[in-house]
């Protein structure tokens, strides 16, 4: 029997990796909407994508960060209202993974942090990357 599970650091990797750098048709509607603000509609008429291929990939756009709702609507051509696309100004960068020594200086700055009795707040900023005592 054929095992069809994805395996979760692929799909990892390739998130990380597209959320680098949209490529093919993600990259070319990508460009559009940097251009003029569209819809969904106006895409696959202007690339000659189909819908379920133009739609996904704005639906990955939006998700990785690359594009905004812009807060109006169109009209499509079949006559509904539809969402109009913005490109976001500064994309989100990728997060990198703290390395080893990094957590084992968190978790040693923590424990010392506990040792201390200094304030709930100020040891979870230590655990979290966001602070370091």
């Amino acid at each position: 029997m054929r095992n069809t599970e994805r395996l979760s650091t692929r799909q990892t990797t390739s998130d990380e990796s597209f959320a680098r750098t949209p490529t093919g048709v993600r990259a070319k509607i990508l460009e559009e909407i940097k251009h003029y603000p569209r819809s969904v509609d106006e895409l696959m008429r202007d690339l000659e994508l189909s819908h379920s291929t133009c739609s996904s990939a704005v639906n990955h756009l939006m998700r990785h960060g690359f594009i905004a709702n812009l807060g109006v609507t169109s009209i499509t051509r079949a006559g509904r209202r539809c969402i109009v696309w913005e490109a976001v100004e500064d994309p989100p960068q990728p997060i990198t993974a703290p390395t080893r020594r990094d957590l084992e200086q968190r978790i040693s700055s923590a424990i010392a942090a506990i040792n201390a009795q200094l304030p709930r707040e100020t040891i979870l900023a230590i655990l979290t990357g966001a602070s370091h005592v």
